[in-house]
């Protein structure tokens, strides 16, 4: 039997559109020993989506209570019209039994860099991957296609991913976007040498 292999925590960032969430989904359900860090929202659910499954939707009054009491791993505000957040229970208590998948906002992946300095289990364990898109045109497409985005919505959503951007040589490995299925097997080829590397 090959010997056990440590946990990861890998966080996905990368603009919006860029189909980071589809890509937690297909690991979790593809690779066995995969959980989905589920992070906590303050915007209201979409039609598909269900509390504590695919977010925490939390009302302003809970999210700043879980705030006061210190239980957020990071949290920032995205958009400037919604908070988001990882709380610490949802990492912490997991990581050693179970790898985790998180889709993390760029603000977030530098909150948890920091929270990772004091954390030896956090420091260890995490893996940034930063989701690139070809060009911002591609990505309004991409965005375009997700339908019922207002144009403010639209431009917003690109203006924060020309910052985001920027910030793309600062992680760990950079997966160029082309068809989801070129994108998950940069994916699995990223966590394969990852878990190489934190198993030593």
């Amino acid at each position: 039997m090959p010997a056990p292999t440590k946990t990861v925590l890998l966080i996905l960032a990368g603009p919006a559109g860029v189909g980071k969430s589809t890509l937690c989904d297909r690991l979790v359900s593809e690779v066995p020993g995969f959980e989905r860090v589920i992070t906590a929202t303050t915007r209201p659910p979409r039609p598909n989506e269900q509390d504590g499954r695919d977010y925490h939707f939390l009302s302003e009054v809970e999210f700043d209570a879980r705030l006061a009491a210190k239980d957020f791993l990071e949290w920032a505000w995205v958009h400037r019209k919604y908070r988001y957040g990882t709380l610490k229970s949802a990492v912490l208590d997991r990581l050693p039994h179970t790898s985790l998948v998180a889709n993390v906002d760029v603000q977030g992946v530098r909150s948890i860099r920091a929270a990772a300095a004091q954390l030896p289990l956090l420091r260890e364990r995490l893996v940034t991957i930063f989701v690139s898109p070809d060009s911002l045109e591609v990505l309004r497409e991409r965005l375009q296609g997700r339908g019922a985005v207002t144009t403010e919505e639209l431009e917003r959503r690109l203006q924060s991913a020309e910052i985001e951007l920027a910030e793309r040589n600062s992680y760990d490995y950079v997966i160029h976007s082309g068809s989801k299925e070129q994108d998950f097997r940069a994916l699995l080829a990223y966590w394969e040498q990852a878990r190489a590397k934190v198993a030593k």
